[in-house]
């Protein structure tokens, strides 16, 4: 008994020497690149409401994740990890308060693509649009579109 008790302790003193010495690990690029870009929301501050845009009221559904890295129609790369939509006749690049009507949840969105091209539907959300909404578990939803001016 007494051998076992000490090659026990042998061998917990050599993996606490072990750890000890090792170095501290550094954080993942990667993963905190990719935060930084989900915490990339457009501020409610900056825009207001367009006075002369009319409010469009439908269906809303979010893009799947295999459009990830695909190139919308405004050139841009889609990221699920950014604020954008697609629409079919706003103008690319106009900003817009997507309100989830169900819940009262809104975002500020940017247009950078073209669609949807489903019968009823108004508008596809990016991932983290949808998810900021509460969309994703439904996966479409009534919402009420407000094109934005920005303040200067």
């Amino acid at each position: 008994m007494h051998q076992y008790t000490r090659w026990l302790m042998i061998l917990l003193s050599l993996s606490l020497f072990s750890v000890g010495c090792s170095k501290p690990s550094e954080p993942d690029v990667k993963k905190t690149k990719a935060k930084a870009s989900f915490e990339n929301r457009y501020n409610d501050e900056k825009y207001r409401v367009d006075k002369n845009a009319k409010v469009e009221i439908g269906i809303a559904s979010y893009y799947a994740n295999a459009m990830n890295g695909r190139r919308t129609a405004s050139g841009e790369i889609y990221d699920t990890k950014k604020y954008t939509a697609a629409h079919r006749s706003l103008p690319l690049g106009t900003m817009v308060r997507v309100t989830m009507l169900q819940n009262g949840k809104s975002v500020i969105v940017k247009v950078n693509d073209r669609g949807s091209y489903v019968k009823g539907r108004v508008i596809d959300l990016s991932w983290a649009s949808a998810q900021k909404l509460g969309l994703i578990r439904a996966g479409i939803a009534k919402v009420k579109i407000e094109k934005l001016e920005k303040m200067y």
